[in-house]
């Protein structure tokens, strides 16, 4: 038995450890090209490129942050040099792509917070109508996050229903390949409550 966890336990570290590598790859690739098109000054395609790098977050990366940094650089450049538009873009990428990011909690809720209200200033000043403000804040803040319940729900019936997948096929089964009936019973009942539990709690999330 304890074979068998260490093996399980083996596994899921290399399935992990597989997803992380593809992550920062892909995300240090697309930072590094948004950085080049920068560095020739063709910000409007960078700004794409960083928004990818932003999509491939995970805790404590690197290039998440330098995207983040080059996109609000980017931001306050283009609104000093009067382009709105520009300015608009780069802060709507920045404020997307951090809400993209999102799982158990909100990375850079600061860096968020200050996009929102730059967005609403711009878009104010757009409409010619100062008071716009509080209102186009209000809208970008408004929320509509899952709801952490069943969010939570759901990776748990998540974890069931995989589990016990791994259990049916361990304790379910003989080496030989036939069923034991009591063992398999159980667990094939986690497996449908499980699976049960994830797709309603996607559902109602």
């Amino acid at each position: 038995m304890a074979k068998k966890i260490r093996l399980l336990g083996g596994v899921a570290i290399v399935v992990l450890l597989m997803a992380w590598a593809r992550v920062a790859i892909d995300g240090r690739l697309a930072r590094n090209k948004a950085d080049e098109l920068a560095a020739v000054g063709q910000n409007d395609e960078s700004v794409g490129f960083y928004d990818r790098a932003l999509h491939m977050y995970w805790p404590g990366s690197p290039d998440v942050a330098r995207a983040v940094d080059a996109l609000e650089k980017m931001a306050a450049m283009r609104a000093a040099a009067g382009d709105v538009a520009g300015a608009l873009h780069a802060w709507r990428v920045l404020r997307s792509g951090l809400y993209a990011a999102r799982g158990l909690y909100q990375p850079y809720p600061a860096v968020i917070a200050l996009s929102e209200t730059n967005i609403a200033a711009m878009e104010a000043s757009q409409l010619g109508d100062a008071r716009a403000f509080d209102r186009q804040l209000k809208l970008l803040q408004k929320s509509f996050d899952p709801s952490r319940f069943w969010a939570m729900a759901a990776l748990l019936g998540f974890v069931l229903w995989v589990g016990a997948a791994f259990e049916f096929i361990w304790k379910g089964l003989t080496p030989e390949g036939k069923i034991k009936a009591g063992a398999a019973a159980v667990w094939g009942g986690v497996f449908v409550a499980g699976w049960l539990l994830w797709i309603v709690s996607l559902r109602l999330a």
